[in-house]
């Protein structure tokens, strides 16, 4: 089968802005060879997201390794793939994959999943058809998603898979993977457990000041120790204004190369000061200059004990790590629960605190047009009455489940993130196993 490789690239443009974003390298009779027209794709569509790129990188390689294993493209030049695939072939595709999945009896790719990527496909090849490049795929139909209940569809799948013993069918294996990742909200007693199990308290640091905040894991290894521009008032909790509740804070180029202002409540960067800053950062940043030959940035907040500037990866690994120390002693604790969470967590909590009982009571329209605009600038979507209606829902649960309690939550007047959670005792069986739906990829819950 043909080899392709996944490799991520970062340059000044031709307007000496510096982007970065996945090139596909395809390894064909000992040659090297740039995949052009998926290159020129994933450098025009996805430079603002380099997530997006890895994931659109990732689909196209997939398919590109597929139609090399189909007879109509032996013996043919790489370059004209993009010319000879059709909508049959992106068809074949989900099948193979789903055929792939059962013979492995693999919960994933799930059937929505697979039909998502295939949507993905059909965004290149327009985007090839805009351009002016010959394709025979036809974006302009209906995009055609296999039926994989159909019981002709599951006997043809199960046949080719020639899985034999005690093949369990595509409904079930779905229907696995839902249970598996149910999308509820992250529980007082999960939470507890994450934040104890981190190997570093960094990691438990930033996790608070995630849920206070909804701030993206690209914003958080930004926060400042001490704050430039817009930010020029951000420092310790014990050198600002502690009179005020609530400040300001401004988020730079985050998803989307986009900026927005956020409220920052002032005990939770009380609580990082206690936990972190005071206990950890001055030994750490004495480690910063001794790795880096240099004084640590006033721009630099969180390290790790090595003296490392905190990233993105760092955060998905020390997390997945953390989650199977718990699951060793608890496990019934969700595996699938990620970091990001911690972002959910903080628009359920404002929703309950803002409307309380009126949640069971008012229409979805009234409460949208209450608290619409904070969410939107909170969590940096250009629209959010798709996720909006999704927190409503979350949040009218939990308020059905605890219905009578007063829930003490991040608003202007609210207390911090760690005292909300010492004082809510919920039942983690209650939450953790209540499930309004699934989301195949967290953020593709997010609009905008």
């Amino acid at each position: 089968m043909l080899t392709i490789k996944s490799k991520e690239v970062t340059y000044s443009d031709e307007m000496s802005l510096t982007v970065s974003h996945c090139i596909l390298i395809a390894e064909q009779n000992e040659q090297k060879i740039l995949l052009s027209h998926p290159n020129l794709f994933l450098y025009k569509i996805t430079r603002a997201s380099i997530k997006t790129s890895i994931r659109y990188a990732n689909i196209i390689s997939m398919f590109y390794r597929f139609l090399s294993t189909q007879e109509k493209m032996a013996g043919k030049e790489l370059g004209v793939y993009h010319m000879l695939a059709d909508n049959k072939d992106i068809m074949l595709w989900q099948v193979q994959r789903q055929i792939d999945r059962v013979d492995k009896q693999s919960l994933r790719p799930s059937s929505e999943t697979i039909y998502e990527d295939a949507k993905v496909l059909l965004v290149y090849f327009k985007w090839l058809n805009d351009h002016g490049y010959l394709t025979n795929v036809q974006v302009t139909l209906k995009s055609w998603r296999a039926n994989f209940r159909s019981r002709r569809m599951l006997n043809y799948v199960q046949l080719m898979a020639r899985n034999k013993i005690d093949a369990s069918n595509i409904r079930v294996l779905d229907k696995r993977s839902r249970q598996r990742k149910s999308n509820f909200l992250i529980t007082d007693p999960e939470i507890k457990l994450l934040l104890e199990h981190y190997s570093d308290p960094v990691y438990s640091a930033m996790f608070n000041l995630a849920l206070g905040t909804a701030m993206r894991p690209m914003d958080l290894v930004k926060f400042p120790y001490i704050g430039n521009d817009d930010n020029t008032h951000i420092l310790p909790y014990s050198e600002m204004d502690t009179k005020r509740v609530t400040t300001s804070y401004t988020v730079y180029k985050s998803k989307g190369n986009k900026d927005r202002t956020i409220n920052i409540h002032m005990d939770d960067l009380k609580a990082l000061e206690e936990n972190y800053i005071i206990p950890y950062y001055v030994t750490r940043k004495s480690l910063y200059k001794e790795r880096y030959g240099k004084p640590c940035p006033p721009s630099i907040l969180f390290l790790n004990k090595k003296g490392e500037p905190v990233d993105e990866d760092m955060i998905a690994s020390r997390t997945n790590y953390a989650k199977s120390k718990i699951n060793k002693t608890h496990p019934d604790f969700r595996m699938h629960l990620t970091f990001y969470q911690s972002r959910h967590w903080w628009p359920t909590q404002h929703i309950i605190a803002t409307f309380g009982d009126r949640l069971l009571t008012d229409p979805l329209e009234a409460l949208y047009l209450a608290t619409a605009q904070v969410l939107k600038n909170q969590m940096g979507h250009d629209d959010v009455q798709t996720t909006y209606k999704h927190y409503v829902d979350m949040a009218r649960i939990i308020m059905m489940l605890h219905k009578g309690r007063t829930f003490d939550l991040i608003t202007s007047c609210a207390k911090t993130v760690s005292n909300f959670m010492h004082g809510l005792d919920l039942p983690g069986d209650v939450l953790g196993n209540e499930a309004i739906g699934s989301v195949e990829d967290e953020e593709d819950l997010m609009v905008g």
